[in-house]
């Protein structure tokens, strides 16, 4: 077996391997070849700091992985690893990173991240074995809103983009991968952005997927909190989405505002995830 970064596969084999590999997973997984290309835009996937596993040019293990750069230095995401099920229990995962690690060194990254499912303990072991540790539990939701009432007072207004450096200081927790600002500048046009008003005051805001029912980023500003900001947004949300289910996923458990927050707009927690970190 030889293990070699991914420039030269074609997507069809990605998306081949990508869904093999999850097809037994804990939570059905599976993505269609528009999703996957999608997920290497958006999540900054760089094909040359991926790794497959081959096996007579068959590949038959994988490892994604997005790459950037801010003021506190250079971190790579793992944005998926797998293994199809004939080749388990070989220790890829681990022979993927003996390969990676030395060039991200060599690439001055400072820190790796990943998110796995909790229940997943075979997988959660095999990234502490290689350096990992759990940095937060996230809670991932789903369901259809059943909000009964909002704010009056409050206007909503869709806008093309957010003014982000207005809205951070309203965030109580940190945005993993996917939901990050560099992720949702990638993938903007497949987004709705609208703010909440109150008396013309910002008062809060929302970006999300009105086609999938994804709620990638919601705050309401610290001074208007538990005043009907948040409902009043997600009754947006549900009329865009015309009563659908919507998803709000990887949302930081000690966040316990947030979090019961959602339970009363009537979203159910479905999966905890860990987000583990490795310095490099």
């Amino acid at each position: 077996m030889e293990i070699k970064n991914l420039e030269d596969i074609t997507t069809e084999e990605l998306v081949a391997v990508f869904n093999l590999s999850f097809s037994d997973y804990i939570v059905p997984f599976q993505l269609t070849l528009e999703q996957l290309e999608s997920k290497i835009a958006s999540e900054d996937i760089k094909l040359d700091l991926s790794l497959g596993v081959f096996d007579s040019d068959k590949i038959v293990g994988f490892m994604l992985h997005g790459l950037r750069v801010d003021d506190s230095g250079s971190t790579v995401y793992n944005a998926g690893t797998g293994v199809i099920p004939d080749y388990r229990g070989q220790g890829l995962v681990g022979k993927m990173y003996e390969e990676l690690i030395p060039q991200l060194k060599v690439l001055h990254v400072r820190k790796m991240v990943l998110e796995v499912i909790q229940e997943n303990q075979p997988a959660v072991k095999a990234y502490e074995k290689v350096g990992y540790a759990v940095s937060r539990k996230l809670d991932c939701f789903s369901g259809k809103l059943d909000i009964l009432k909002h704010n009056k007072d409050v206007v909503i207004k869709q806008t093309s983009e957010l003014k982000w450096n207005e809205f951070v200081p309203s965030w109580e927790i940190q945005p993993t991968w996917q939901n990050a600002v560099p992720t949702l500048e990638n993938i903007k046009e497949l987004c709705s952005f609208a703010i909440a008003y109150k008396h013309n005051v910002q008062v809060g805001y929302v970006v999300f997927n009105a086609v999938s029912g994804k709620v990638h980023q919601f705050a309401v500003v610290p001074d208007y909190r538990n005043m009907g900001i948040g409902s009043s947004l997600f009754s947006y949300i549900n009329d865009a989405v015309k009563g659908r289910e919507v998803y709000v996923y990887n949302v930081d458990d000690r966040s316990v505002s947030t979090v019961c927050f959602l339970k009363k707009v009537g979203l159910s927690k479905k999966v905890v995830q860990f987000e583990m970190i490795r310095e490099v």
